[in-house]
């Protein structure tokens, strides 16, 4: 990415849509998913597991909305984000930089800059970071921001009057603001944090989804904003430490790592809330009964919360690679392989859960939750995600009990990964 120019990404990022396209015209179901063209992904989802256990897709992947199958894959300690190319010993040069072929076109996690924002790091930097971030971003750690959390949504609320938009004015700049308050983000850089996670909110998406060359410049432009940001933080954190978690880091890891975790918290924290908020939301209002229990009992908010990671997950796929070969649902798979999770289309699969399609919170947590694995980067900020969407709903249900909606719900497009909302327009 570093040395293409504006023309050469916009190629590239329009070959591998081209490519997608392609791939969907043959019916292939996680084809016509990852290129997110308004098919319906539950009808899709429950194809894909009618291929059976772990069926390859014409996107050279193996891929499985199977329960059982997902959930081991997810658990496969020789399986991981992390391609392993990204670790190996680059080849010699013989004789000069060779140019590329016209037809060869380079992977998409070779054209993004994914690294320097730990969504690609291996299994072992997850459990060591995770170790870190535990008494920091543990449940117990949170529950001291719950006033923090809670008086700004209530402020946010006050501030978006009878009618407003649930995601734009509410839950973006909450979760934005209650992650700069955590990283230790001065207040005068709290409105570039802010547009900054903005920015970025495709992220995720365009690890599997080739995006639009306008949406690859803004995600990079945040990319390379928040690690400035971060890079002057940390310098004054190191001189000056305080009471954040900037600081504590500090006092245990490496610069370097401290601000790739950190931009992970910032880049992926923050939208990874507001869809998870967003989409409970929008649950809750095409359930009334579910809504009214809520609204009756905030304490069910993180039952609310489990159902929808279940019913809509925030990150809906998965894509691992083979540290080795391996075999998986009695399939052979080559080392280097890739293995697509279907988390959502899983989290559906009636061998597990009775009426999957139901959005019921009573259901409670029968079988594994696939949302948010261990070991995977994604599991990262996930107390930080269920804390502010449980946080969001208490004080929705106390705030304004009498929410409507008041248009269609628009979801991203190209937003194979996320399935994010982008827009939730509501009224009390």
């Amino acid at each position: 990415m570093a040395t293409m120019n504006e023309s050469e990404l916009g190629r590239v990022l329009l070959t591998h849509r081209g490519v997608q396209w392609i791939i969907g015209t043959k019916d292939d179901p996680y084809a016509l998913l990852v290129r997110a063209a308004g098919d319906d992904p539950h009808r899709l989802g429950e194809q894909i597991r009618e291929r059976g256990p772990l069926y390859r897709s014409s996107a050279e992947a193996w891929v499985t909305a199977h329960h059982e199958v997902a959930a081991a894959a997810l658990g496969d300690p020789r399986l991981s984000v992390r391609h392993p190319d990204a670790d190996a010993a680059a080849a010699p040069d013989e004789g000069g930089q060779r140019e590329p072929m016209p037809w060869e076109v380079p992977a998409l996690r070779e054209i993004l800059p994914f690294d320097e924002v730990f969504l690609t790091a291996g299994r072992a930097d997850c459990e060591r970071v995770r170790e870190l971030l535990e008494p920091l971003l543990g449940a117990k750690a949170l529950e001291r921001w719950r006033p923090v959390a809670e008086g700004a949504l209530r402020r946010a609320l006050d501030a978006a009057g009878g009618g407003f938009d649930l995601r734009a004015e509410v839950a973006d700049p909450v979760a934005a603001r209650i992650v700069a308050e955590l990283l230790g983000v001065p207040d005068e850089e709290h409105d570039r944090f802010a547009t900054l996670c903005r920015g970025a909110a495709g992220l995720l998406d365009a690890t599997v989804c080739s995006p639009h060359l306008r949406t690859a410049r803004e995600l990079i432009a945040s990319v390379e904003g928040m690690r400035s940001l971060l890079t002057g933080l940390i310098a004054r954190r190191r001189e000056r430490p305080g009471d954040d978690l900037v600081s504590a880091l500090l006092a245990a890891a490496h610069e370097d790592e401290v601000r790739s975790v950190c931009m992970l918290l910032a880049l992926v924290g923050p939208e990874l809330a507001a869809t998870l908020y967003c989409g409970a939301v929008a649950e809750l209002l095409d359930h009334p009964a579910v809504w009214r229990a809520l609204r009756e009992d905030p304490g069910l908010a993180p039952a609310v919360v489990e159902e929808t990671l279940r019913h809509a997950p925030p990150v809906r796929l998965v894509p691992l690679y083979a540290a080795r070969d391996l075999e998986l649902a009695g399939t052979a798979v080559a080392a280097g392989g890739q293995v697509v999770v279907a988390v959502e289309a899983a989290g559906r699969d009636a061998a597990v859960h009775a009426d999957p399609a139901a959005f019921d919170p009573a259901r409670g947590r029968t079988g594994e939750r696939l949302a948010f694995a261990e070991g995977l980067p994604t599991s990262l900020p996930a107390p930080l995600v269920r804390f502010l969407a449980e946080s969001g709903l208490r004080v929705l249900a106390a705030e304004a009990p009498g929410l409507r909606r008041t248009g269609p719900v628009l979801r991203r497009l190209r937003s194979g990964v996320t399935g994010a909302v982008i827009e939730l327009p509501v009224a009390r």
